[in-house]
């Protein structure tokens, strides 16, 4: 979408940003529940990477 202003960019980065932490927040209660759940540990890896890079994306379209 190259036609998006920075701010509906920063909205949709924001956007993201909260449902990745809320599904961070959900595997790491799993993990929790199953620690030697392979896969849990894998999703909440991920999603802290993910997390990590949409808040680097937020501060860039600051």
């Amino acid at each position: 979408m190259a036609d998006r202003t920075p701010e509906m960019a920063r909205a949709q980065i924001a956007f993201a940003l909260q449902a990745k932490r809320e599904s961070l927040a959900a595997a790491t209660d799993a993990l929790r529940t199953s620690p030697e759940d392979g896969e849990a540990r894998r999703t909440v890896e991920r999603l802290t990477e993910d997390v990590g890079r949409l808040e680097i994306q937020l501060r860039g379209a600051a």
